[in-house]
């Protein structure tokens, strides 16, 4: 038993899974500390309004999303193959995607007042302010993933906490000492991430990276072919993680929407406690990806295995007290979610499974746990369409869908591990 917890401690996955959970936890019990705030400062057609502007603004991050997730990739691989084209590629990345911030908030300027229409959204010009982060948040994402490139996770562990902790500063400013009410709120939206990407900057330079600087051997348009892979599964996630959501807010009342909006909020914890595994899994997969071993394979079981350690308890914890958690999170007035909670919190355990999953398909650039995704995001809008009289049909709906998708790709997986496993027996290959 010693022997093995040394090992355990000594295993680099491990430590580093270990260091994200626990910054993860942090920044997500920051995170949820806004919510409290807001569900007792906002009525809950205005909670319902701050969710889908959060719900937008992390869509609109889908292209900050993919960078943060092929550069990971690219610099992952340059710090093996030649460190001394990092500096150059994370030059080019950061004053190309910059310009494209721009356009993008360009275009939601223009569109802003159909996109209030859809989501019906109380106060017009909150979108157009929540929406001023993507004037900052791709060159923040190319330095977090340098950081994860060079798995220096401690580094954007802090990162990730201090941007959790500036929303929240900026919340308790802006809407509780001086109450702006939902501009408040949107304004900690948009500029929230400011803090950690001037931090981000100092870290980078911490890094050993090497003094030789050479231009970078590969095209951006190379990399973009990777990127449209990271672009589909990024965009199938947001869709996972947002749609309903929208979908609420579009079709449901206004109170509904708020109840629902509250519902997520508590849901969403067991997400983000077991949202560190892929970010860890990733780099080390992407690694592995023409390695004829099993040893991918033991890397996915012990992130499954490491997510259902941390989601399993929080999804039950909300699950056997739905009223404390109620009451703690987000206020008495949302006392009524209570019998949602624990179909919901399968649900949420489903969906950190299938992002798990999917990562790592992605990491091997493997298009089938894509297809998968994409069927499965076609089957929601179906079901979401078709049953929607209630919220317990949501959430069925929700349960079916990411369950089963999740359970496809773990068919793909065995599958592949046969014949990875297969092919080591016929050459005499080591696992």
């Amino acid at each position: 038993m010693k022997l093995n917890l040394k090992q355990l401690l000594n295993d680099k996955f491990v430590r580093g899974t270990f260091i994200l959970t626990v910054a993860t936890f942090v920044s997500a019990a920051l995170n949820y500390l806004v919510h409290p705030i807001l569900t007792r400062h906002l009525s809950i057609p205005e909670y319902g309004d701050y969710q889908a502007l959060l719900s937008f603004v992390t869509l609109l991050g889908i292209i900050a999303a993919v960078v943060l997730t092929a550069l990971t990739k690219e610099f992952s691989v340059l710090s093996l193959s030649a460190p001394e084209e990092i500096k150059s590629l994370r030059r080019r990345a950061s004053t190309r995607l910059f310009y494209a911030g721009l356009l993008l908030f360009g275009l939601v300027f223009i569109f802003s007042g159909l996109l209030n229409k859809l989501f019906k959204i109380s106060h017009s010009s909150t979108l157009i302010i929540a929406a001023l982060s993507v004037l900052y948040i791709f060159p923040l994402s190319v330095n977090r993933a340098l950081l994860t490139g060079r798995q220096n996770f401690p580094a954007l562990s802090l990162n990730n906490f201090l941007d959790a902790l500036s929303r929240l500063v900026l919340i308790v400013l802006l809407v509780v000492i001086w109450p702006y009410g939902l501009f408040g709120a949107a304004i900690a939206l948009g500029l929230n991430s400011l803090i950690a990407l001037g931090i981000s900057y100092g870290q980078i330079k911490k890094l050993d990276l090497p003094r030789e600087n050479k231009p970078f051997s590969g095209s951006l348009k190379s990399l973009g072919r990777y990127a449209f892979l990271v672009l589909w599964f990024t965009a199938l996630s947001q869709f996972f993680y947002n749609y309903d959501m929208l979908f609420v807010k579009s079709f449901f009342s206004p109170e509904q929407a708020g109840l629902y909006g509250a519902m997520l909020t508590i849901g969403r914890i067991i997400f983000f406690v077991g949202g560190a595994v892929p970010l860890v899994m990733f780099p080390v997969i992407a690694n592995l990806k023409d390695d004829v071993s099993l040893r991918r394979h033991t890397v996915l079981l012990k992130s499954i295995g490491l997510m259902f350690a941390l989601a399993i308890p929080a999804g039950a914890v909300i699950s056997l007290f739905p009223e404390f958690v109620i009451k703690i999170l987000v206020g008495l007035k949302y006392l009524s979610i209570a019998p949602y909670l624990p179909i919901f919190s399968l649900a949420m355990i489903c969906l950190t499974l299938l992002t798990v999953l999917a990562q790592y398909f992605l990491a091997l650039a493997k298009r089938r746990g894509l297809v998968v995704l994409s069927l499965a995001a076609g089957f929601e809008i179906i079901c979401l369409i078709l049953f929607h009289q209630s919220v317990w049909q949501i959430i069925y709906s929700l349960c079916i869908v990411f369950g089963g998708a999740s359970l496809v790709l773990l068919v793909l997986v065995f599958y592949d591990y046969q014949g990875v496993k297969k092919n080591l027996n016929l050459y005499g290959g080591k696992n």
